[in-house]
Parts: structure tokens; sequence; C-alpha cells
């Protein structure tokens, strides 16, 4: 019977608490990244509103251009889907006339000329905001 182990729990060694102090060290550093991290993306995302709200008029002349019948009355900017171009600009969803099938998409992009900040616009609209436009009306 002297062989057998005591199932004693083992006592809190100085190893242990070096282990837990570590990490907890790790976490709270891990939290104050992720935190940090959040902030700087919601700041960023605060901005390319701003820029959006800055070029509204901008965004409907660029859906009214191609707008042979005059179908666009109202434009409204999807604020919720603003998301940053990994190639660079704000990518916008929008939609006309109350419409959400009647959906487009703008890129803004900015650039400089003769230290002026200048915009460009590009983007796509849905077939049926198309065939609208066009007459195409079925």
């Amino acid at each position: 019977m002297d062989k057998v182990k005591s199932l004693k729990p083992r006592s809190f060694t100085k190893r242990h608490f070096v282990l837990i102090i570590m990490l907890s060290i790790a976490i709270v550093l891990v939290g104050i990244g992720v935190k940090k991290k959040v902030q700087k993306d919601r700041e960023f995302h605060e901005e390319m509103v701003k820029e959006v709200k800055k070029n509204e008029k901008s965004i409907e002349e660029f859906i009214r251009t191609d707008d042979k019948n005059k179908v666009v009355k109202t434009v409204t900017i999807d604020y919720d889907s603003i998301e940053h171009n990994p190639m660079g600009g704000i990518m916008v969803r929008c939609y006309v006339n109350g419409d959400k099938s009647l959906r487009f998409s703008v890129t803004i992009s900015n650039y400089y000329i003769e230290d002026k900040r200048e915009y460009s616009f590009s983007g796509g609209i849905s077939s049926k905001l198309d065939d609208l436009m066009n007459g195409d009306d079925k």
C-alpha cells in the first residue's frame, strides 16, 4: 500500500503563479489591441461617411446623366453599405425612388490636380434600373 500515490491536490507553486500572470497580461494586451482596432475602424468609417455626404449631389448627378427617360425622382444612399475599396476609394450602394430593386453602386475616388482635390465616380446599375432609364420597361 505504500506505493499507491496520494490523491492530495498539489500545492500552488511559483511556476503556476507566473503562468497565470503571463496569461493575464497577454489577455489584457490582446483586449487593448482589439479595442484600438475597432475604434480606428469606426473613425475610418465615419470619415468615409463624411466624404459620401459631401458628394451626395455628385452621386445624384452621376445616376441622372444616363437617365434618358427622367425616371429618377429621388436617390437614397445606403450609409450602412459604405466600404473602403481595396483598390482605393469609397464604395456605396444607392437606390432610386424608394425602390431597393432599382439600385446602383458608386465608387468615389479622389486625386489631386495642382494641389486641388478632385473626385471621380464610377459604378454600375441593376438591370431593372437600366431598363427603366433606357426605355426598355416591359
